[in-house]
């Protein structure tokens, strides 16, 4: 539909979102004609067939629009002929030969539900409001017609993964991958449970079946009928059919030492487990901040968090025990579910909305998105709840925002532990992610040049001068005094190129990544616990930290240089790449930019694409399409800057989402 294809955005000619407000006007004006849904009176005469005709045709032009609106807004797009984003074109019907009463009548009912539906998208998603008779205020609030097309049902959080089941009943996992925790197996499930390195759920038929990490035999489900299943750091519980629990796993601390007797409800995180007796109450087993030291008293539902537990209790206030930091103290109000993972508790409220306490990993207030939940669950730093229309939706320091480039131009990129940097095009410098220890938080003023290190970042100002930001405990943000042309920063470290183009290096000193070697330097790059930089001579020499052998530099060479966490990698003359340390391999081919991260590596191509290559646990090599002029590597993220100046990061909370998932802040 040429409509739709131009509210994309995508090569539209001129005036098309104009048409699409005539046509919209057309039918208001139209609806107002007509007299939208009336009844007509039993004795008029029959309808002349122009009439059917025209009302057949605003009802493919309002099918159009309500399909376009579907697109534009993600919702319905199941209701879309051909799926988005390129639906098929309503044709009107075919008019009765002989219409009567009844098909006017009938007609003008679609058109009117067609309306109500139009009028609903527009107030939901606030545009085309000027069309909506008497505005959007006394517009009831719109609920969605259909679930979206791959709609959730269940969710699951693990240390670094997620999991759902689908409204198919199927199970989708999305994530770190590592140990094969996102391999959920085939068939229907009825419910599912994630712990930091595997995964559980129950069939259909009422048997356990766990998936990725089993160390210590936590995916070694028990035989038998289950009607309740938990996962925790390297142990699982179920509920059996005759109400007894059961644990498997890993039991150092008495974790899967399952009291006897019925259980309602089971729970499990790191080093303990807790469940709902028959009678209500509480009881915990394992040990570590007091999570098993379960108040009394009667309880709905349960929660285990690493070092800590919640609970609903009989009057819906939420109360937790454990180790007494932020997360164990609840809001007060009334809950109907409640979640706990590390750092963060969650919880839904009997209106629907979540609200959450506690701290991400990567600072901040821990705020749900706004809207309506029907479940919630956290783990590492981060939740995800299930919307009313049945879409996932997630939040917290599973991504601390590192891959939330901001809009606008650039000229300069790079990328850190769990944030990114870059310089605008006006020479200031903005950073994105996570600002705990300040070290999102750049230095006001003009800068030339960039580098984002584990917990800190430092530029070179207008005047060559070097500023830091950001954690300082070795003095790593203490740039020393002087004229720079190089910046580097590594995991506690910094270095730069002096204006005679010795190398300066400055923070921890461990492995002595600090003591930079002597001699005339053109470029220089710090890894977590290594430095290396390219000698007038163009050869390349490190220093630092050797447990990777990141340091035995091949001879030759080299043009560009990049560090990583266990890995250094370089640009030949002949413009082929090398890396060296940490896993060891090279992509091949001619590159023009190299840059290294904490297991993967990335290199812009002579045509202006970019390859990554190396660890993928998290989607790290999965690199967008198109032409880049400038690239980054940090822990787990990469960030560049395309043709346009404008900046796209990627890491595995953006790429491969699978459909109805979104990440808010």
């Amino acid at each position: 539909m040429t409509l739709l294809f131009d509210l994309f955005g995508n090569r539209r000619p001129r005036g098309a979102i104009a048409a699409l407000a005539v046509v919209a006007g057309l039918l208001v004006s139209f609806l107002g004609a007509a007299g939208t849904g009336a009844q007509p009176e039993s004795e008029a005469p029959p309808p002349p067939p122009e009439e059917i005709e025209q009302r057949d045709q605003l009802i493919a032009d309002q099918e159009n629009l309500l399909n376009a609106y579907r697109c534009l807004f993600n919702v319905d797009i199941d209701a879309v002929p051909g799926q988005c984003p390129d639906p098929a074109t309503v044709s009107p019907g075919t008019a009765p030969q002989n219409p009567t009463q009844q098909d006017l009548t009938a007609r003008d009912q679609l058109i009117a539900d067609q309306e109500a539906l139009l009028n609903a998208y527009r107030c939901q998603h606030h545009t085309d409001t000027q069309l909506v008779p008497g505005g959007c205020a006394d517009q009831p609030d719109p609920q969605p017609t259909r679930q979206p097309a791959h709609a959730f049902t269940a969710i699951a959080a693990g240390w670094e993964h997620m999991c759902g089941i689908r409204a198919d009943s199927t199970v989708e996992c999305w994530g770190n991958h590592i140990l094969g925790k996102m391999d959920a197996p085939a068939g229907a499930f009825t419910a599912i449970a994630s712990g930091d390195d595997h995964a559980c759920g129950i069939r259909a038929d009422s048997t356990v079946e766990c998936w990725g990490g089993n160390i210590w035999g936590e995916a070694d489900a028990p035989a038998g009928a289950f009607t309740a299943i938990a996962a925790g750091l390297d142990h699982s519980c179920g509920i059996r059919a005759d109400s007894t629990a059961v644990c498997w796993g890993n039991n150092h601390a008495g974790q899967a030492d399952a009291p006897e007797g019925a259980f309602t409800a089971i729970a499990a995180r790191h080093h303990h487990s807790c469940g709902i007796r028959a009678d209500s109450t509480v009881e915990c087993w394992g040990h570590l901040y007091g999570q098993t030291d379960a108040p009394a008293g009667a309880f709905t539902a349960i929660a285990s968090g690493d070092s800590h537990a919640c609970g609903i209790r009989a009057d819906s206030t939420v109360e937790c025990w454990g180790r007494r930091s932020l997360e164990a103290e609840p809001p007060a109000g009334a809950f109907t579910a409640i979640a706990a993972g590390r750092w963060l508790s969650c919880g839904i409220r009997a209106d629907s909305t979540a609200e959450c306490w506690g701290w991400y990993r990567g600072g901040g207030k821990p705020d749900a998105p706004a809207g309506a939940f029907t479940a919630i669950a956290t783990a590492n730093g981060y939740a995800c709840g299930i919307r009313v229309d049945s879409t996932v939706e997630c939040w917290g320091s599973g991504r601390w925002g590192r891959a939330d480039a901001p809009a606008g131009a650039f000229s300069a990129i790079t990328a850190g532990y769990e944030h990114s940097c870059g310089i605008r095009v006006d020479s200031t410098v903005e950073c994105w992610g996570s600002g705990r220890w300040g070290r999102a938080d750049a230095l006001a003023g003009a800068f030339t040049a960039i580098a984002a290190g584990g917990l800190h970042s430092c530029g070179i100002r207008a005047d060559s001068t070097v500023g830091c930001w950001g954690l300082n405990e070795y003095g790593q943000a203490d740039a020393p005094a002087g004229a720079f042309t190089a910046i580097a920063a590594g995991g506690l470290h910094s270095c730069g190129i002096r204006a005679d183009s010795t190398v300066e290096c400055w923070g921890r000193l461990s492995g002595r990544q600090a003591d930079a070697p002597a001699g005339a330097f053109t470029a220089i790059a710090s890894g977590d616990s290594h430095s290396c930089g390219i000698r007038a001579d163009s050869t390349v020499e490190c220093w630092g930290g050797t447990i990777w052998r990141q340091t035995d530099v091949p001879a030759g060479a080299f043009t560009a240089i990049a560090a990583g966490h266990g890995l250094s990698c370089g640009i030949r003359a002949d413009s082929t790449a090398e890396c060296w340390g940490g896993f060891g391999w090279t992509s091949a081919g001619a590159f023009t930019a190299i840059t290294a991260g904490d297991s993967h590596a990335c290199g812009i191509r002579a045509d202006s694409t970019v390859e990554c290559w190396g660890g993928t646990i998290w989607r790290q090599t999965d690199v967008p399409a198109g032409a880049f002029t400038a690239i980054a590597t940090g822990y787990e993220h990469s960030c560049g800057i395309r043709a346009d100046s404008t900046v796209e990061c990627w890491d595995a909370y953006t790429t491969s989402l699978p459909a109805d998932v979104s990440w808010a802040y």
